[in-house]
């Protein structure tokens, strides 16, 4: 687990705590609030000296840690190492306004929370998550979503806004999130949503639709991704049980469409479906091809499969003697 030491003053030990549960929240890190205190005799350089052996260490600088004096060779090597000299990154985190080396607050490891504390938070994320993936995750908030940061980004929720709103804030907010989800959900059934996400997802959904929407919650309640879902006209309580976030994943509904699906049902795209073994599409897909009489034995003979496959003997034996072909045709098949 990527670790995070924040070298702070007993005094600020309860901003410590807070830091820590929010970037655990939101950057899968771990910290370590209590262990990294000033300790009695000690100074803020010797505690930030114990936290190198972390990925990164986090300088909570105010009135109770500062120094009384700042040596130049002394806190250089410490707190603006090179790339040879450690491992660890080092972030200067300014809580209240004191003197210090102004040399601390070039680049971009410098967060001054003076004025607003959550900004300079959510901008020590970015670039925690910038660090993890090895990017240069950009810093600008627009003002105006900021409800939604609030409510998704600082913390898994669930919202429903505009689709134009929604856009927006998943592209701002990308850097957020483990990952963003989006899925068009307008016009279609609950399997093939959950089908979308699970594609998203990297993973094999081949059983009954119940199992893949817990198989899908499982996974989400593990990752702080944000998911989309686009206009649903279904109730996705399976998926995202209502007014609760799917674990530590966010949750943002729009209320009208903004990506579109061209899906035409045939059975190629059924066949498709089984091909990938996403057969819980298939299956209601094969079952609404059968309802409109297209290519019944065809459909019946998918939907056998897909049954046996379930252990739902029962139904196939009912699609076999009531559409499906006939038993010699059957053992052609095989």
């Amino acid at each position: 687990m990527f670790s995070v030491y924040p070298a702070h003053a007993p005094e600020d030990a309860l901003f410590a705590r807070e830091l820590g549960e929010f970037l655990e929240s939101g950057c899968d890190v771990v910290c370590l609030p209590t262990e990294a205190a000033i300790k009695p005799g000690e100074d803020l350089l010797n505690t930030v000296e114990l936290g190198h052996s972390a990925d990164v260490v986090v300088v909570l600088l105010s009135g109770a840690s500062n120094l009384h004096n700042w040596h130049r060779e002394r806190w250089t090597p410490l707190l603006l190492p090179s790339p040879a000299e450690s491992e660890t990154q080092v972030a200067v985190f300014l809580l209240e306004d004191c003197t210090f080396p102004a040399l601390l607050r070039r680049g971009s490891k410098f967060f001054d929370a003076t004025s607003d504390r959550l900004s300079a938070l959510r901008r020590l994320k970015r670039w925690l998550r910038g660090i993890r993936l090895g990017t240069s995750n950009g810093m600008h908030f627009s003002p105006d979503l900021e409800d939604l940061y609030r409510q998704l980004a600082d913390q898994p929720g669930v919202l429903t806004v505009p689709g134009a709103i929604a856009d927006r804030f998943a592209r701002e907010a990308v850097h957020d999130f483990e990952a963003v989800l989006w899925v068009p959900s307008h016009g279609r059934t609950l399997a093939r949503i959950a089908g979308d996400l699970g594609a998203q997802l990297g993973m094999t959904l081949d059983g009954e639709l119940e199992d893949n929407c817990r198989r899908i919650g499982g996974t989400l309640s593990g990752k702080r991704c944000l998911l989309v879902l686009d206009a649903p006209q279904v109730d996705v309580e399976a998926l995202v049980p209502r007014g609760a976030p799917a674990g530590r994943t966010s949750v943002l509904v729009t209320s009208e469409p903004v990506r579109m699906t061209d899906e035409k049902p045939t059975l190629a795209t059924a066949r498709n479906l089984v091909a990938a073994r996403r057969y819980a599409e298939a299956y209601d897909l094969l079952y609404r091809l059968l309802n409109l009489g297209v290519e019944p034995e065809s459909c019946a003979r998918e939907l056998i499969w897909i049954c046996e496959y379930w252990d739902r003997l029962e139904e196939a034996n009912n699609l076999r003697f009531q559409v499906g072909p006939s038993p010699s045709e059957q053992l052609r098949l095989f």
